[in-house]
């Protein structure tokens, strides 16, 4: 059946054990963590039990089965664990046999497949099937672990710094999870190193400033900002940096029309009186970007339609110029950024 991370969460602390886990999602931290808990509160902490059987995402289908009818030894319970389990690599008999295999798991085994790879395979017909059948199953748990949104990680960090005998506002808190787009791995590791740096002291916004390292959409965005205020000179520095970290063209090229879109989108909804939650609900911004919108209508307000069109000209221009011209590309991308922060294209909107 279909579950969400509080049911999970629950049924684990009670010990309401699902018979077989599937884990997966956009969120990588949090399945690695319920794969975590799962196995400590089946077979405990030590991962080289002689009662946990691991998989890879290939392996002889003889083995899974043999692996959950064995009895555990010297124990209650058993668990098998399927790191990134990829059923496009099986022939379609083999699949069959998994599937009937984890239906029929017994009560002192727990089976769990974690995804934790790349979840582009989990949109290929087999292992969508897979995903189907376990969700009709009543003693399966499926679980799909997406980006949580701005305010519950800002939450988790302001917790976890309190737990480090550090302080932050809940702004800056904020901050650092738009900056690393609320991907708990890396705002661990940053509030970490924040925690270590402040010592047991206040985290201010100039350490953010110093110690957290910015990902390539947040260094976008911000050049998007200095260009809809039409500041070229900020903007050409923003673009140095990212060409200093090896950043390709055609990459910051997509992720600048990227937010211009975004502002396009901002600036429609506001014509139109329609909110930021809106918005980004009806164009399905996943849930660690819907910040992005209200920030792209504060930034939109004194731009026109217009303007926001021309710009987006001048992004296909320059993409079109990128693949088919032999013009040196870092010159092309500054004279592209010239152009769109031009004062002369921005106007009032009234």
């Amino acid at each position: 059946m279909k579950t969400d991370e509080e049911k999970l969460s629950q049924g684990i602390k009670s010990g309401d054990m699902s018979r077989v886990y599937y884990l997966y999602g956009e969120e990588r931290f949090l399945t690695k963590t319920y794969t975590d808990r799962i196995l400590d509160k089946t077979v405990g902490k030590d991962r080289n039990d002689i009662n946990l059987v691991k998989l890879g995402e290939v392996f002889p289908v003889d083995a899974l089965i043999d692996s959950i009818d064995a009895l555990p030894l010297f124990a209650d319970n058993k668990a098998v664990l399927i790191n990134d389990l990829d059923l496009e690599k099986f022939e379609d008999n083999d699949i069959e046999a998994i599937i009937d295999a984890l239906g029929d798991v017994p009560d002192e085994c727990t089976v769990v497949i974690s995804i934790t790879g790349a979840n582009d395979q989990l949109k290929k017909a087999k292992n969508k099937k897979l995903i189907s059948t376990l969700t009709k199953q009543k003693d399966a748990a499926v679980c799909d672990f997406s980006f949580m949104p701005v305010p519950k990680v800002a939450d988790l960090i302001v917790k976890k710094a309190a737990k480090r005998g550090c302080i932050i506002s809940v702004a800056d808190a904020r901050r650092i999870a738009e900056m690393t787009l609320c991907d708990l791995s890396l705002c661990s590791a940053e509030t970490d190193k924040l925690c270590s740096y402040a010592g047991s002291g206040k985290i201010t916004p100039d350490m953010i400033d110093k110690l957290i390292v910015k990902q390539l959409d947040t260094n976008i965005f911000a050049l998007s900002a200095e260009l809809a205020k039409g500041n070229c000179k900020q903007a050409l520095h923003i673009l140095d940096d990212l060409f200093s970290q090896r950043k390709e063209p055609e990459i910051i090229l997509a992720s600048l029309a990227s937010n211009y879109i975004d502002f396009y989108r901002a600036k429609a909804a506001l014509n139109k009186g329609i909110s930021a939650d809106k918005t980004a609900t009806d164009f399905a911004y996943a849930k660690n970007r819907t910040f992005v919108v209200s920030k792209a209508m504060k930034l939109v307000k004194t731009l026109d339609m217009a303007h926001i069109r021309e710009s987006l000209s001048i992004l296909s221009e320059t993409d079109l110029a990128l693949k088919t011209t032999g013009t040196d590309k870092k010159t092309m991308l500054e004279k592209a950024i010239i152009k769109l922060s031009s004062q002369k294209s921005r106007r009032e909107y009234y």
